[in-house]
């Protein structure tokens, strides 16, 4: 019984400790474009000579949805007059969740700012889904990438003429340039009753085979954030025909073409960009080297486009937002919020702790609350572990007797056989389940499993302040006083458990604690939280059981019973 026990601790930490390492999801084989048809990368030079202006920006009001969005705009003539701007402006969108700076050098979305989410290495600047550019680069969202290079460099550092209108409440900018042979369009629609959700529209008109692209990566990673088991940046996420698929950044082909598509975009822990296509034909993850303008290092990072159909002309809408999870259920982008394994336990805590918070007005209260629910409903099964562990404890003389009368069972297989029939007897007479006290520590770690992911990839914790030196809960704890008390209320209960084993046994045990507190000390602040409130009320549990069990009723009869028997 005391090996099992410790073999299910020992298998528990073993499978926390490898979580860090588990294997991505199999995906089909991905079909891939030839050689021949991808569009070069080229090396683009903005020119600086012209002064940027901002245009003034009408204030949004709340209006009935608009379902059709932005119509495919007409086939012009194939030769037309040239169209260009005589200097860089600027057009804000400006709504209560985010400000969206579009600029008309090339027609491309410029910066996409979050109003209520910080940057946690400066948490006076707001997260920007548009990440910082070399100085060399004009590779925006929706960019043009034609499969002629000296078109794809003229259409996106060209300056376009600009069109700012209201329709029906909703915001309108429409861009168009000519260059006399080619004429290019981009339309964006801003309704402010779709949050982060926005409509485009895009056209090179004689048509020629082209894609819209987003990115490179999304927003601006800070120095400390690397790639780890709790941090993903940048990978690619596509959905074909209501199969959801994340593609790693690092992994894979460095060009992936996918069809049919429902959407195609990038992601994070926390944040999404996409595009969905209304029309337009494959979807296209292409991988380029980025120097990362803050941490001033080279990385591959994905771009995400969309390929137009046969008539140029490309339609559908984007969302640059957090992945709540309401938000994007809403808009049909939920396969996108990825738990991970026990998926349903953190979607299902996750819902219980937005749920709690209503109440509390503090996530880190809101864990406790939860803690304490979870104890409730799996007290049963704690306490009949607990009166196994009791029972097991009791007949601890009798099971060295039996071990006793069979010395050689480590060597002799039939001396092993008899020595576990007979102590099975025992159990069976004592009314002993021997792997009752296993029960408990492997409900506990789906439970912990789902916490992890709940706490590392839920938006609605991110930033979320508990009390005093916490002031993230899905960061790790700066002080690591969490971890330490953490760790100390595993010895005491450990101390408390009832002793089934032989010394050695019990030392190992006093082990766990110590490796526990190691695993524990980088993970979420709100997962060391929980698991301490679950100490807690566990060593409380205990305490209690331990002065029931000296009046138990059944322990006198049955001690009354086999005094007799004698």
């Amino acid at each position: 019984m005391e090996k099992r026990i410790f073999l299910a601790v020992v298998i528990s930490i073993a499978l926390l400790g490898l979580w860090s390492w588990a294997l991505p999801k199999f995906f089909p084989e991905l079909a891939k474009k030839p050689e021949a048809a991808k569009v070069e990368t080229a090396t683009k030079t903005t020119t600086t000579d012209t002064a940027a202006t901002t245009e003034a920006i009408p204030a949004a009001s709340t209006v009935t949805p608009v379902s059709d969005g932005l119509k495919p705009v007409a086939t012009l003539a194939p030769s037309v007059a040239p169209i260009a701007a005589e200097r860089v402006q600027l057009s804000r969108i400006d709504t209560p969740e985010f400000t969206a700076v579009f600029s008309n050098r090339g027609a491309q979305l410029v910066s996409f700012e979050l109003k209520n989410y910080k940057r946690k290495d400066d948490p006076k600047s707001n997260v920007n889904l548009v990440r910082a550019r070399e100085p060399n680069r004009a590779d925006f969202p929706f960019a043009f990438e034609p499969a002629n290079s000296a078109l794809k460099t003229r259409l996106n550092t060209a300056l376009y003429s600009v069109s700012d209108r209201t329709d029906r409440g909703a915001r309108v900018l429409e861009y168009r340039y000519s260059d006399g042979q080619h004429t290019a369009t981009k339309t964006f629609r801003f309704d402010p009753a779709q949050p982060y959700l926005f409509d485009y529209s895009t056209s090179i008109q004689p048509p020629t085979p082209y894609r819209v692209v987003i990115g490179p990566g999304i927003r601006n990673i800070a120095p400390e954030e690397v790639d780890s088991a709790a941090v993903i940046t940048g990978n690619g996420v596509v959905q074909t025909e209501g199969k959801f698929k994340v593609v790693r950044r690092e992994k894979g082909d460095a060009f992936q073409v996918f069809e049919p598509i429902d959407y195609i975009g990038i992601e994070d822990n926390y944040f999404l960009t996409l595009v969905r296509p209304s029309t337009g034909g494959q979807g296209v993850l292409d991988r380029d080297q980025f120097t990362d303008v803050a941490t001033k290092k080279k990385r591959q990072d994905f771009f995400a486009g969309v390929n137009a159909p046969a008539n140029g002309i490309a339609v559908g809408n984007a969302f640059f937002g957090p992945k709540e999870t309401k938000l994007l259920d809403d808009y049909g982008f939920g396969a996108a919020l990825q738990f991970g394994w026990f998926g349903l336990i953190a979607r299902f805590f996750l819902i219980a702790l937005v749920w709690i918070n209503q109440y509390t007005q503090n996530y880190g209260f809101a864990i406790i609350v939860l803690t304490i629910m979870i104890k409730i409903v799996l007290y049963p099964l704690q306490h009949k572990s607990n009166v196994s562990m009791k029972k097991m404890q009791r007949v601890g003389p009798k099971i060295e007797q039996i071990k006793a009368k069979y010395k050689k069972a480590k060597t002799d297989t039939e001396q092993r056989n008899k020595m576990n029939m007979e102590m099975m007897q025992l159990y069976q007479k004592e009314g002993i389940n021997p792997m009752a006290g296993c029960l408990p520590l492997v409900l506990q770690l789906p439970i912990l499993w789902g916490f992890y992911n709940l706490l590392s990839r839920a938006i609605e914790l991110r930033g979320a302040e508990w009390i005093l030196w916490i002031k993230d809960l899905s960061e790790k704890d700066p002080t690591y006083v969490l971890p330490i008390l953490m760790t100390a209320t595993m010895f005491l209960q450990t101390y408390l458990t009832p002793a089934t084993g032989d010394p050695a046994q019990r030392k190992m045990f006093l082990i766990m604690p110590l490796v526990f507190g190691f695993l524990f000390k980088d993970f979420p602040s709100g997962l060391v939280l929980y698991w301490l409130v679950q100490n807690i009320l566990t060593i409380i549990q205990m305490l209690i059981m331990n002065k029931w069990w000296k009046d138990h009723p059944d322990d006198k009869d049955k001690d009354q019973k086999d005094d007799e028997k004698k």
